[in-house]
Formats: C-alpha cells, sequence, structure tokens
C-alpha cells in the first residue's frame, strides 16, 4: 500500500513538473519571400501570415524594416496598423504599441512578437519559426 502511494505521488510530482516547466521545442527558423522593395514602398505596408497561419505587418521604420505579429500580448486579441497615427492599436483594451511593437498605453504585459527581416537585391524575406 505504502509503494502504491509512493508511486502516485511521484506520477503527480512528474505532472505538476511539466506544467511548471514545460519543455520548449525548438524551432529552426525558415526564410520567406514576403515582397518586394518597389511593392512595399508603393503599399506602405504589407500584411502577411507566418507559418503558424497568425497575422503580421511589415512596415518600413526609422530603424529599417519590421516585421511585427498583430496579436496582443495582453489577451491574444487581433491588434491594427494604424499607419496615419504610426502606430498599433488593439481595440479589446485601447491598447496602443509603437511602430516598433513597444507598448505605449495599456495592459499588455510586453512588446508585439518581432520577426527578423532581411533584404537581398530588392527583395524582402522575413525569417519565421517553422
Amino acid at each position: 500500500m505504502i509503494f502504491g502511494v509512493l508511486v502516485s505521488y511521484a506520477t503527480a510530482a512528474s505532472y505538476g513538473l511539466q506544467f511548471l516547466f514545460p519543455r520548449r521545442e525548438r524551432r529552426t527558423p525558415q526564410r520567406v519571400y514576403i515582397t518586394s522593395r518597389t511593392h512595399l514602398e508603393e503599399e506602405g505596408a504589407k500584411k502577411f501570415r507566418d507559418l503558424r497561419g497568425h497575422d503580421v505587418v511589415l512596415v518600413q521604420t526609422a530603424g529599417g524594416l519590421r516585421a511585427i505579429s498583430t496579436t496582443c500580448t495582453h489577451l491574444g486579441c487581433h491588434v491594427y496598423w494604424e499607419p496615419e497615427h504610426n502606430r498599433f492599436f488593439c481595440p479589446c483594451h485601447n491598447a496602443v504599441f509603437d511602430v516598433d511593437g513597444n507598448v505605449v498605453v495599456g495592459p499588455p504585459p510586453r512588446p508585439l512578437q518581432q520577426y527578423a527581416v532581411e533584404e537581398d537585391e530588392g527583395s524582402i524575406f522575413v525569417m519565421l519559426d517553422a
């Protein structure tokens, strides 16, 4: 009987530790073609989906090109790029993110996720997790 109790506690502890410290999958980023430089300059921004189906916006900033997720870091709501204000806006709690994805106003705990951007001979690529 004591053996059964010990096995039960060990099993529960194992599941508890897996919940508290989940394994992180190692993902290899993939270089994905998004658009050409001339097309981006014509439109000002380019919306696309990452490899998991989440929306991402490619925008030109003073610091260069940025590919920023449109999933709010607060509750996962969809944020919108507002080019006239040069910011991202989340309507769920009126959160505002600057052009680099940093929190300006609202409850989000961290900036929007960013992806590395590479430019090669007029073509723009984004490094996306597989």
